[in-house]
């Protein structure tokens, strides 16, 4: 596919609001996307996307994760915030050596980390 048509397909599914895709085709195509004549054809929003994948790439402990445990991280950060307490414990403790680990404590927003401490500590 012609570069143009991955640019124009990224800033579609921006325009739609469909993250997920967009950040699929971004990865697949990131040398031909970076590359500064096709990165200025892309809206803001893709320009954005494209940034903080770059920032991800850099940092050491978000590739130390899989995408599966950060979906874990993230559901236990909206599961605490929405107030659905006994389903973040049981995520909690299904996945308690994911929570033990470093680098994934940094992905817990601070309700999450205080929640976790406490279930840690009644254990």
């Amino acid at each position: 596919m012609k570069v143009e048509s991955v640019v124009i397909v990224i800033n579609n599914l921006m325009g739609k609001q469909q993250y997920g895709e967009a950040r699929d085709i971004i990865q697949k195509e990131w040398k031909r996307i970076t590359e500064p004549l096709n990165f200025h054809l892309l809206g803001s929003e893709a320009k954005e996307l494209v940034k903080v994948i770059a920032r991800e790439n850099q940092d050491k402990d978000f590739s130390l994760l899989s995408e599966k445990e950060k979906r874990i991280l993230n559901l236990l950060n909206e599961a605490v915030r929405d107030v659905k307490l006994p389903y973040a414990k049981k995520i909690f403790f299904e996945h308690k050596e994911l929570f033990d680990q470093g680098h994934a404590q940094k992905w817990l927003t601070a309700d999450a980390k205080f929640m976790c401490y406490a279930w840690d500590k009644n254990a």
